[in-house]
This record gives structure tokens, sequence and C-alpha cells, in this order.
């Protein structure tokens, strides 16, 4: 954890705010990327006047905007053919693909606002947008606005932490896996209602 600070640390010491762009740009392709990181070390900075506080919002709603809209493309380009022959785990059937491509089409603006903000969501959140052929100017308005929320949290949690952010990210390690652990758990219990709502409305159609 602190090699990975020291390099991303590094990383805005020589390329600046830009190197926010490019983190978050990589994220939205669901590629692993210490954005949490460089958003409070970025935030620090701001606190030691060494970054505008506006710019580092602007350069993450930039990295985050312009990832979001190419991970859209691909998955709208690549269609329902790819998702059912390389995330078949995920659907398993046509039928479900369906399910879900409805499901998105009620809720998919909420659905991308607040998965923007949660981590690990935001980097995958993209995809199905595309998939499901969401609206691209309703996506890239709640990109932009779910992008801008994150970053305005994290950056400014980095300016009050200031110098003491390093600590605070070491310390944030032992809570990584309880957190996980309870996102899992989450999951599956809404996982689990989905599935026996489901079952009670094809039933009360029968």
């Amino acid at each position: 954890m602190l090699a990975l600070i020291h390099t991303v640390s590094g990383w805005l010491n020589h390329v600046g705010v830009l190197a926010v762009t490019v983190v978050l740009f990589i994220e939205c392709f669901g590629i692993p990327s210490p954005d949490e990181i460089i958003l409070l070390l970025s935030g620090y900075l701001v606190s030691q006047h060494r970054f505008s506080y506006p710019v580092v919002l602007l350069a993450a709603v930039a990295g985050s905007t312009l990832g979001g809209i190419g991970a859209y493309w691909l998955a709208r380009l690549g269609g329902r053919p790819v998702m059912l022959k390389y995330f078949r785990f995920l659907f398993r059937t046509p039928e479900r693909l369906d399910y879900w491509e409805r499901y998105f089409q009620r809720h998919g603006d909420i659905i991308v606002l607040v998965g923007r903000i949660i981590s690990g969501v935001r980097a995958v959140i993209s995809y199905p947008a595309g998939l499901f052929e969401m609206s691209l100017a309703r996506f890239v308005l709640y990109t932009v606005v779910g992008s801008a929320i994150w970053a305005v949290i994290a950056v400014t949690l980095g300016y009050i932490l200031g110098p003491h952010v390093v600590s605070a990210l070491e310390s944030s390690k032992q809570y990584e896996a309880p957190i996980v652990g309870g996102l899992v758990v989450l999951g599956a219990l809404w996982w689990w209602w989905e599935r026996r709502r489901r079952r009670i409305r094809e039933s009360s159609h029968s």
C-alpha cells in the first residue's frame, strides 16, 4: 500500500493534474486503478497550494467522462452477442439479459448516477449503459454529475486530512476486507430479493 502511495505521488509530482485524468480514464474500462489514492493525494496538494481545487475537479470529471464514453461505445458496438459469449456467468440466458435490460431502462439514470460514486461499481457501470443503449446524452449527463460528486468528496477529504492523508490511507487498509464482505452480502441479498419478487410476479400472472 505504501509503495503504491509513493508511486502515485511520483506521478503527481512529475505529470501534474494530467495524472488524475489518465488514472480516472483508465479506471472506467474496468482496469484496476488507484483512483481513490490519486484524488486524496491531489486534495492534499491543494492544501499545500501546489494544485488548484477547481482544476483537479475538472481533471477528474474529464477523465471519468471520457473513459466512461469509451467503455459505453465498446459495449454498445459489441452488443448482446459479446455479453452472452464472454459474460454468460452473469446473465446465463438471453431471457435473463432481457430482464436486466428492462430493469436498466426503468432505473438507468439513478444506476449510472449512484454507480459513479460507489467504489468498484464506477469502473464497470458504463458497460451496461452502452449494452442496453441508454441515451448517450443522458449517460453523459449523469456520468458528469456522479463523477463530480465523487471527485468533490475525495478531493475535499484529502484537503481536510492534509499531511495525515498517507497515514489515513494506511489505516484504511484494515477495513478493506470487512467492507468488501459487506458489499458481497448486500449484493447477494439484493439478488435474492429481486429473484423472489420476480417469482411472485410470474406466479401472479400464471
